[in-house]
């Protein structure tokens, strides 16, 4: 506490601590830091108030996976604007750009420099490899704060996207794994994947479940064993980006009872839809991996109340309007927004509707992935010394999700429609209010870099 005994906020409302949930109490926030936790008998004087008595006050949000770049229409500029209206204060911003994937120091910084220029809210970066391995640039990349390393078993572009072949892996996995940093795979078998693609396209079957039939389960499964064994034989730390099927937790708990460092992750689309809704959603749900049988929603379901599942990320990609409105559903892009409505989302489908521990959805959110990502020194929860970020919810706000007025470059939403319980009310980055009032309030350069902590 300033030895003056005053804060420069005072915010009173349902804290969501990392354990618990702290009722109709104050937290005290000076120079962008949590200075202090209070009860009515013990406040502080305060420059500014904020009453969100009857609201519940979360972590800033930790969106772990998030691609501003893939769409050079998007940028940070739109990206960290939806994330302010959907209560995220951190994003971990993907390395592969339409620009040129960031797997050297030179990318890397340029990145930064967008940050510094265009961020409303605080973003993280991961790094790459270039598809034959060359890891001269690691250290630098550690040293210079990197979160981790993106890597993938899919080739999508052999130069912004590659996969990293099995040999390469086998060389460079233990050098990785001496970072002590995440390495993150997309992990799906682009073998499997592309020859079922060219059957269905000489077949002309290109119906928008046929993007879910060309990506079966095992497309996925195959990819996520393999890398489970490089894990285990390697010792490097891994983490499983978007899992869209209960069978990767199975085998991920079994590596688990190994010894092996793992995490995974899911989004919301793979709670919220269903190979079923590819009719209706076409495009807007082209995502990889594919919308899964309501049988697999409901195993991820169970996986999140039980634990096996450590985060939920938006995978945020905003393709404009034209790059899903193909009816071939193959000629579309693959991706959704998402950073905007993961939170109020989450909150209306995990706790108004099954009813998940507020706490629980907060670790979720929020802890989880700060703490996997090296960055829990400043983020991820709501404590004396870290940074004052802040989502605000008003729990009781029904509302219908309307995509023409998210921040988002992409204007659309395979959520368009949906009805909400549940609104972010205000944002509030590092003690200075960011959103509110459904209005975006930061300015470019707002934002900045966070670094892991070494």
């Amino acid at each position: 506490m300033p030895s003056s005994s005053k804060v420069d906020l005072l915010i009173k409302g349902d804290l969501v601590l990392s354990d618990r949930v702290a009722a109709n109490t104050y937290v005290g926030v000076c120079s962008g830091s949590i200075v202090g936790i209070y009860t009515e008998e013990s406040l502080p004087e305060a420059k500014e108030f904020i009453d969100a008595t009857g609201k519940i006050v979360f972590p800033g949000v930790v969106d772990a996976h998030v691609h501003s770049y893939s769409n050079l229409q998007e940028r940070f500029e739109h990206s960290t604007a939806a994330a302010a209206a959907g209560g995220v204060t951190t994003i971990i911003e993907m390395p592969y750009d339409s620009c040129g994937p960031v797997f050297d120091t030179n990318a890397y910084t340029e990145k930064q420099k967008w940050i510094a220029d265009e961020a409303k809210v605080d973003v993280a970066l991961l790094s790459t490899i270039k598809k034959q391995g060359d890891l001269e640039s690691v250290d630098a990349l550690v040293e210079l704060g990197t979160c981790g390393f993106k890597l993938s078993a899919f080739e999508t572009c052999p130069e912004r996207f590659p996969r990293i072949d099995d040999n390469v892996l086998w060389d460079i996995l233990p050098t990785l794994a001496k970072t002590d940093l995440p390495v993150g795979f997309h992990a799906e078998n682009d073998i499997i994947i592309e020859a079922l693609i060219a059957r269905y396209k000489a077949e002309g079957m290109t119906y928008p479940k046929a993007h879910c039939e060309t990506r079966p389960p095992i497309s996925e499964t195959l990819a996520v064993s393999k890398l489970l064994e490089f894990a285990y034989w390697t010792k490097f730390s891994l983490h499983i980006y978007h899992s869209s099927h209960p069978r990767c937790l199975d085998m991920i708990d079994w590596y688990r009872d190994q010894g092996v460092d793992v995490s995974v992750e899911t989004c919301p689309h793979y709670l919220l839809l269903s190979e079923d809704d590819m009719p209706e959603k076409k495009a807007f749900a082209k995502i990889n991996p594919p919308m899964r049988s309501q049988e697999a929603v409901s195993g991820l379901w169970q996986g999140l109340f039980d634990g096996r599942i450590d985060w939920i990320a938006s995978d945020h990609a905003p393709w404009p309007l034209e790059r899903k409105s193909n009816e071939a559903i193959f000629n579309n892009g693959s991706g959704a927004p998402g950073v905007e409505s993961m939170l109020p989302l989450m909150f209306s489908e995990a706790v108004v509707k099954r009813d998940m521990d507020i706490v629980k959805l907060g670790q979720l959110l929020a802890l989880k992935p700060a703490t996997r990502f090296k960055l829990s020194h400043r983020k991820g929860s709501i404590a004396v010394g870290k940074d004052a970020d802040f989502a605000i919810i008003d729990p009781n706000h029904e509302w219908y999700f309307d995509a023409s007025v998210t921040q988002s470059s992409a204007k659309w939403s395979p959520y368009e429609g949906k009805k909400v319980t549940g609104k972010v009310t205000q944002t509030i980055l590092r003690g200075k209010t960011i959103y509110a009032d459904d209005v975006v309030l930061a300015k470019a350069g707002d934002g900045q870099y966070v670094a892991a902590q070494k």
